[in-house]
């Protein structure tokens, strides 16, 4: 591989691991607002209205279609689809579960995303993927600890895996956009534009809440991670294959497990911290397995 290659291949897992922190912020003020009793729908309503300012504005800069090239348009769309879902239903399960066992559910998405890739992308998964799989979903059963949940509680665990799945969709559906040549800000603009007026809706049963200076700071804030997030994490995956790329983001569970400790007081069982080792592990097995092929000696 000559040295376009290699650093191509840096800086596409340096973005992704950016953007986990990013994301790992954004939940934390996700979580906070959440304890505030804030509704998800207004929550993603803020998130999403300030990313589709700040990709649009980046757009009309370089003269680009809001929506991409039309060889790519419908793709751009059900990213845009498949996100809102994947977003609802992650940010949901923030606020009915600890910080760390959202995030660490979340995480299982590397997983699906290697499942998905080997029938949209034609990306090839063998034993050691499906090893890795196995043990991903054991280490769910060990967060989750299905003996001790409440009935909010199993459906925030179902909600998190709704959306890890999605999630995993609207990574693949990405990649699929980066090989027409599309600009990051095509796919997060179009993303936000979407969900911000299905948020709006949404309060519409949920109800909003009338945020004072520090919550409107913390709103800001969930914007403006997810926009960083959302531009790394795309710039990642047109860099690097669906599978090697999100399973980067094991920076996240590291990052969300100290920011629940250092300012929600948040501790781990045992079993839980087991758990979220063997997700871990799986996905840098996966991971390891796919730059072996990807990268050969």
């Amino acid at each position: 591989m000559g040295q376009g290659g290699r650093w191509s291949h840096r800086s596409g897992v340096s973005s992704m691991m950016i953007s986990s922190a990013a994301y790992s912020v954004m939940g934390l003020l996700v979580k906070i607002l959440a304890v505030k009793s804030f509704p998800s729908s207004q929550i993603v309503a803020a998130r999403c209205g300030i990313v589709a300012l700040l990709s649009g504005l980046e757009l009309r800069r370089m003269k680009y279609p809001l929506l991409g090239s039309a060889a790519a348009r419908q793709l751009v769309i059900s990213r845009a689809i498949v996100g809102f879902v994947a977003l609802s239903t992650y940010f949901y399960s923030i606020q009915v579960l600890p910080l760390r066992d959202a995030t660490i559910l979340n995480f299982t998405m590397p997983v699906f995303t290697a499942i998905l890739a080997t029938f949209l992308l034609h990306e090839s998964w063998g034993i050691y993927d499906i090893t890795g799989t196995l043990f991903s979903f054991l280490g769910v059963l060990l967060v989750i600890q299905p003996q001790n949940l409440v009935t909010d509680a199993c459906l925030g665990v179902a909600m998190a895996m709704v959306g890890a799945s999605t999630g995993a969709l609207s990574y693949i559906i990405i990649r699929m956009v980066g090989k027409h040549g599309e600009p990051p800000a095509v796919c997060v603009f179009a993303f936000a534009a979407f969900s911000a007026p299905m948020a709006l809706f949404a309060m519409l049963f949920q109800g909003w809440k009338r945020p004072g200076v520090i919550e409107t700071l913390e709103l800001c804030g969930v914007g403006l991670s997810a926009y960083a997030a959302q531009i790394f994490l795309t710039r990642g995956l047109q860099l690097e294959k669906a599978a090697k790329a999100t399973s980067m983001q094991y920076v996240k569970v590291v990052c969300s497990y100290v920011l629940g400790v250092v300012f929600l007081g948040e501790r781990p069982s045992l079993q839980g911290a087991i758990g979220a080792v063997l997700i871990t592990c799986s996905a840098a097995f996966v991971s390891g397995k796919e730059s072996t092929k990807t990268h050969p000696k």
